[in-house]
């Protein structure tokens, strides 16, 4: 997400581009393998933006690769209650579904509350999560939040969060999501389950067969865009 700015990604070896705009997403599966470059540039004054990088199950480590954004109009706005609206990129909240397509389960809010204003946001048993502050003061589950600052979930079935009295409010991002329970091993950009797995990765790039030219990253499995 960006504040007055837009970032262009080109895909290789398609060189095909995405662009978004202020308030938009970029979402990518690596799968078996994508290569690409990131441009993000401001237009007017400070650029705000948030990358976040999320594992695999074994069993999808090899799927084809996806590219997915939208633009600010895309993403649903749910005003939950007076002072309170989140942004729903993936996941649900009050009915409203978010235009992400993750292959494991997940969810994904911007949350903006006004000052005393509260929220309320269910999370399946057993979900690890975390939710990050950007902007404002409040509580989160009735810890205190501050800016630049990450809150881990502990067990329960939703988050609870409240704005402070301060003029912003409280703004943050909650993700959470499914836990995999298998071993992760990273070298570089690589994220597999072995050792022997990353090896793997390393030559496969080297060779040149880490992205097959047959791969379409503009669709799903199904062909959907």
């Amino acid at each position: 997400m960006c504040a007055k700015s837009h970032n262009r990604v080109y895909l290789h070896p398609h060189y095909l581009q995405g662009v978004i705009g202020p308030g938009g997403v970029q979402w990518m599966t690596a799968g078996r393998g994508i290569i690409h470059s990131e441009m993000p540039k401001g237009t007017d004054g400070m650029l705000w933006g948030f990358q976040l990088w999320i594992n695999l199950p074994k069993k999808d480590k090899m799927c084809k690769p996806r590219y997915q954004d939208y633009q600010r109009g895309d993403i649903p706005v749910v005003e939950s209650s007076p002072g309170a609206s989140v942004r729903v990129m993936a996941g649900s909240h009050g009915g409203v579904i978010g235009p992400i397509k993750m292959r494991n389960p997940g969810l994904l809010m911007d949350v903006r509350l006004a000052p005393g204003a509260n929220v309320t946001q269910e999370v399946p048993l057993g979900w690890n999560g975390f939710a990050y502050v950007y902007d404002g003061e409040g509580k989160i589950c009735g810890s205190v939040a501050q800016p630049e600052h990450a809150l881990i979930l502990g067990p329960g079935d939703h988050v609870t969060a409240t704005g402070g009295s301060g003029t912003n409010g409280l703004k943050f991002l909650l993700i959470a999501g499914k836990p995999i329970g298998e071993p992760i091993v990273q070298h570089g950009p690589f994220v597999m389950t072995t050792q022997e797995e990353i090896y793997q990765a390393f030559r496969d790039y080297q060779s040149g067969r880490l992205q097959d030219p047959a791969d379409n990253p503009w669709k799903g499995d199904d062909g959907e865009l």
